[in-house]
């Protein structure tokens, strides 16, 4: 981390607007902290999918639309390689988040590699929050002035709207084709018990 970036940066919180992209981001970023922080260290197996299922939807709504808003902004930068390789950095990290997320939905949270894994998330989002709140922010002070960042600002809030909203009306996951081969052969095999005809008595 730099340091003349961490006072840029520490300079711009004192000063930006509510409206400015960085503080938008600032709120979110406090928000998964504070879920990431408390699953990692909850004991219930309970507790933690719940905190899952708030966390996963906010975490990925909030990176997709910083890709979009942010890290593409940095791209776009003219030959400069430090906005160049934090945006590559931010999208590579984003990856990394998605990944360990997956792996919660899908293994059991009462097991250690659960909570490895969610150590794991926290640590990493602290790292990749601490950077971006320096570096990132630094560079999108730079770059860009008040009015930009502000209309940034409310892309991002339009975006990550449009993200959740499109996530909730999505339809809900299908039974693998394996559940309904098995269980298409279970009514088949109902149906022919019943509509078998039975056995008459042999006559005497």
């Amino acid at each position: 981390m730099s340091i003349v970036n961490k006072m840029k940066s520490l300079g711009a919180r004192a000063t930006m607007h509510e409206e400015d992209v960085r503080a938008l981001l600032v709120k979110d970023h406090e928000e998964a902290k504070a879920l990431a922080k408390e699953m990692h260290e909850t004991a219930s197996p309970t507790r933690r999918m719940t905190l899952l299922g708030k966390l996963k939807p906010a975490l990925t709504a909030h990176s997709r639309t910083e890709e979009k808003v942010v890290y593409d902004a940095l791209l776009r930068v003219r030959a400069n390689d430090a906005s160049h390789e934090l945006g590559d950095e931010g999208y590579v990290e984003h990856s990394l988040v998605d990944e360990l997320l997956s792996t919660l939905s899908s293994i059991s949270a009462s097991t250690e590699r659960w909570k490895a894994t969610a150590k794991v998330l926290h640590e990493l989002l602290e790292h990749h929050i601490q950077e971006e709140e320096s570096d990132v922010f630094a560079l999108l002070g730079e770059h860009y002035d008040r009015d930009e960042l502000q209309t940034m600002g409310a892309q991002f809030q339009r975006l990550k709207a449009d993200f959740l909203r499109n996530s909730s009306a999505a339809p809900k996951r299908r039974a693998p084709p394996t559940a309904k081969r098995a269980a298409a052969k279970g009514t088949r095999r109902a149906a022919s018990r019943t509509s078998r005809p039975t056995r008459k008595s042999a006559s005497k």
